[in-house]
């Protein structure tokens, strides 16, 4: 049973990182439907707006309350999140709130003189009741374009394995959200195997993005695909694979995505990915490896 007190700073701190992680599927989604599914486009947006509204809200209840090392783990923005939401508005057109990016700059870490009383456990736990109302309906949003892709009713730019990704983590979030409104502390089971499996879907995802020219990195990719379908396995480590452990693999695939982003902004990298898909996916890394060390 979680405390008061861990109740308050646990929510707070996956809120902080997963409510960020669903309104920028709703980017990818909106950037991926062809012109003749504005209907749609414009339902991604309208989630997209209330998912901006929430993380104003959770930006400005986590003053004081969330642990310096979270704020410093690069899972919530990292040095390329803000020139990677200026490209991709710059790029698509879509509309993004870059002032959430520097707000989150300058939230206050943990401070012991933040009173953790009843109202502000009220207060969280009726943002994560609004959160998981809003996550519900994307994952429903979610499942209906999955659905309708793989019954071929509907084309989007995106891999049908990328829609089912994207479909399982809202799921995985609402699963988070569950344990702690009945304050499980159980939040974090089976999460590595949860990560391991992004992980796998990351790298594959990236191997078939990349230009056929990135032969390099294609390469990269597609051994950190076979490293964690193998570990996802229980098989043996692959040859050619670095010994290491869940720590040092998530480290080093961190590293990848990281470069990958930074030639992206700086244009040396060609692929069809955008910078902010790949700045999306060195967060969600670095948050497995804030969750591996915590």
């Amino acid at each position: 049973m979680l405390s008061s007190e861990n109740y308050i700073r646990m929510s707070l701190e996956y809120d902080l990182f997963w409510v960020r992680i669903m309104k920028e599927h709703t980017i990818f989604i909106e950037g991926a439907l062809p012109s003749s599914q504005a209907l749609l486009a414009d339902q991604a947006d309208q989630l997209k707006q209330q998912f901006d509204r929430l993380l104003a809200e959770t930006i400005r209840i986590s003053d004081g309350v969330v642990s310096k090392s979270a704020l410093q783990a690069e899972q919530y923005y990292t040095r390329f999140t803000e020139a990677a939401e200026q490209a991709v508005q710059q790029f698509t057109g879509i509309d993004i709130n870059r002032n959430l990016t520097k707000m989150e700059y300058n939230i206050v870490p943990y401070n012991s003189s933040v009173v953790m009383n009843m109202q502000k456990e009220q207060e969280v736990a009726i943002l994560n009741q609004n959160i998981l109302n809003q996550t519900s309906a994307l994952a429903r949003f979610k499942a209906e374009l999955l659905n309708n892709q793989a019954s071929c009713r509907l084309f989007t730019f995106l891999y049908t394995a990328d829609l089912d990704h994207i479909l399982h983590e809202a799921l995985k979030f609402i699963e988070i959200l569950d344990a702690l409104q009945n304050r499980d502390d159980r939040v974090k089971q089976n999460y590595r195997e949860f990560w391991n499996h992004n992980m796998a879907d990351h790298a594959k995802s990236m191997r078939g993005l990349f230009d056929p020219t990135e032969t390099k990195y294609f390469s990269k990719a597609d051994q950190f695909a076979k490293l964690y379908d193998a570990l996802i396995s229980n098989a043996v480590r692959p040859v050619g694979a670095l010994p290491g452990d869940d720590l040092i693999d998530a480290q080093n695939i961190s590293e990848f995505k990281a470069e990958t982003t930074k030639g992206l902004i700086e244009c040396k990298v060609k692929a069809i990915m955008s910078v902010l898909y790949t700045d999306h996916l060195f967060r969600e890394t670095n948050h497995y490896i804030y969750l591996l060390q915590s």
